[in-house]
């Protein structure tokens, strides 16, 4: 799953002000879709917004309590209540988040086959030389994103190539991927 709130602080104001954390998780957000439940009053039975989903709601919507909560939603662990409408605003959230999960993922680089291939990609960008990409193939980095998330005194060690250059490769290898 997604994780929304990993921030030490909002997890505290959840624990203390769950209505305020609400508000603010939404404010961060990038997108429209957020899942409040709905729960009746107990006056006149008129549908108003409540305080967090049901722990039954959650569990029916096929999530545990801390999946919903890193998810960005708040579970009110003393409400007994479940409402049909609220489980399937749960299951259309996490529907929903797994499709915009999707697209923020990135498609992972397809692995360059030979030395010469990796050559060839790596001596693509400008910041390294032809001599470098041979250096850095042989030793295990093959496309950009090795090069990009390589460990860069490991990389030095082996090439001997200067920490400073490496540097510039790798910032430019992120710029790529």
């Amino acid at each position: 799953m997604i994780q929304i709130a990993n921030n030490s602080h909002l997890e505290s104001l959840i624990r203390e002000h769950p209505a305020r954390a609400l508000s603010r998780v939404k404010q961060s957000m990038s997108f429209d879709t957020f899942a409040e439940p709905v729960v009746k009053s107990p006056r006149d039975a008129r549908p108003k917004i409540g305080r967090g989903f049901s722990m039954d709601e959650a569990k029916q919507a096929g999530l545990t309590i801390a999946e919903a909560r890193r998810m960005g939603l708040i579970v009110d662990l003393r409400r007994k209540t479940t409402h049909q409408e609220n489980i399937d605003a749960l299951k259309q959230y996490a529907k929903d988040l797994k499709k915009i999960a999707a697209k923020v993922s990135k498609p992972k680089p397809k692995p360059v086959k030979g030395l010469d291939k990796a050559i060839d990609e790596l001596s693509t960008l400008r910041a390294v030389k032809k001599v470098e990409a041979k250096q850095l193939a042989e030793i295990g980095i093959m496309n950009m994103s090795d090069l990009a998330y390589c460990e860069i005194p490991k990389v030095v060690k082996k090439t001997g190539i200067d920490e400073d250059r490496v540097m510039a490769m790798v910032k430019a290898a992120l710029k790529k991927v």
